[in-house]
């Protein structure tokens, strides 16, 4: 067999692989986000606990198969850690306890998986994953706060405004996170209020753009009628 032929068939399993388990993966990380909401703003008895966290892991588990059958499935596999370096990064961090939380970051780009073209993705981004982001950002800075000494998050409400204080950019100051996995909950809330701005702006001069092509395409028409 050939190398041309050997590429081919790795493209083409690679893309069977992702056609299948793209929307089981979203739907298991639908279910780590309300595992990981259960976890952090219930009150359960150590036996329970630990069967939520349990599930938990079994689903990050199946994250981590995914990403190393990829990986192998690639005829370019440096190309593809480079490509995925962010994801194989999440993966690993979140092995130890202040990074727990990134493990729901990354559970929302197996959602964004579902999407084919940029602007299903740009809409899954906004309707979806943005406010899922929010939520999930202010579970973690609430689990991260609400029990250490000084903190001005104690109440999971306070820390859902902190989110959308933050991820607009607005940054009132009323309340902020003290320790280091709040704060770095708050640079990635950051960030991603960035990419909402990029998002928002492209959106809007692409709908722009398109008005303006369709106006001018149908004033063209009328001219020549």
């Amino acid at each position: 067999m050939s190398i041309s032929q050997r590429i081919y068939r790795s493209e083409v399993a690679m893309a069977k692989w992702e056609k299948i388990s793209t929307l089981p993966l979203a739907a298991l990380a639908l279910a780590y986000l309300a595992l990981y909401a259960i976890e952090v703003l219930g009150h359960w008895s150590p036996s329970v606990f630990f069967d939520f966290v349990l599930v938990s892991d079994i689903i990050w588990a199946i994250f981590i198969i995914d990403f190393v059958a990829r990986f192998f499935m690639s005829r370019h596999r440096g190309q593809f850690m480079r490509k995925n370096l962010v994801e194989f990064v999440s993966l690993v961090l979140p092995m130890f306890r202040a990074f727990r939380m990134f493990r729901v970051v990354i559970a929302l780009g197996f959602i964004a998986r579902v999407a084919q073209s940029l602007q299903a993705r740009i809409g899954i981004y906004l309707g979806l994953i943005l406010p899922l982001l929010i939520f999930t950002c202010s579970l973690g800075v609430y689990d991260a706060e609400h029990l250490a000494p000084g903190a001005k998050i104690t109440q999971f409400g306070d820390a859902v405004w902190w989110a959308f204080v933050t991820v607009t950019t607005i940054g009132y100051g009323d309340y902020y996170p003290i320790t280091f996995e709040g704060r770095a909950i708050a640079v990635l809330l950051m960030l991603s209020g960035l990419a909402l701005v990029s998002v928002i702006t492209v959106t809007f001069a692409s709908w722009f753009l398109g008005r303006l092509e369709y106006d001018l395409t149908n004033k063209g028409i009328s001219k020549r009628k």
